[in-house]
């Protein structure tokens, strides 16, 4: 093997062992969907606009509800919204994934930590589960 060959070698495999570091700090497809989903409801009025993120059992269940309550539901859900979401860990599973997370407020105030079900219908993710505990 000559110099430039030994060179080139050591280079790929530095590359090769580099890249689940680089790849640990591009957020997973559940993660992504997830923050969308967190911008989105930021932004929304109503939970309704929020129905292109929602698994369809859970717009089922909104549906359900009449809409006055709909309204007080949504209003309680902004006030008691999380703050500083950072998730930090994504497992996929067989039906999408599941998300570890923290972030500070929601019931109890203070510092929590979240388990997000993500489920995949027709080919696009779901928002299914959002716990949060203090």
């Amino acid at each position: 093997m000559n110099r430039g060959t030994s060179i080139s070698t050591a280079v790929v495999t530095a590359l090769l062992l580099a890249l689940p570091v680089l790849a640990a700090d591009t957020p997973g497809e559940g993660t992504k969907f997830f923050m969308d989903y967190r911008a989105a409801f930021q932004k929304a009025n109503a939970v309704e606009e929020l129905f292109p993120f929602m698994s369809q059992e859970k717009i089922s269940l909104v549906e359900k509800t009449p809409k006055a309550d709909r309204i007080q539901m949504f209003e309680l859900m902004k006030m008691m919204d999380m703050k500083d979401v950072k998730v930090t860990k994504e497992t996929k599973t067989a039906t999408g994934y599941t998300l570890e997370a923290t972030g500070d407020g929601g019931m109890g105030g203070g510092p929590s930590k979240g388990i997000i079900t993500i489920v995949r219908e027709n080919g696009k993710l779901k928002l299914d589960e959002e716990s949060w505990k203090n």
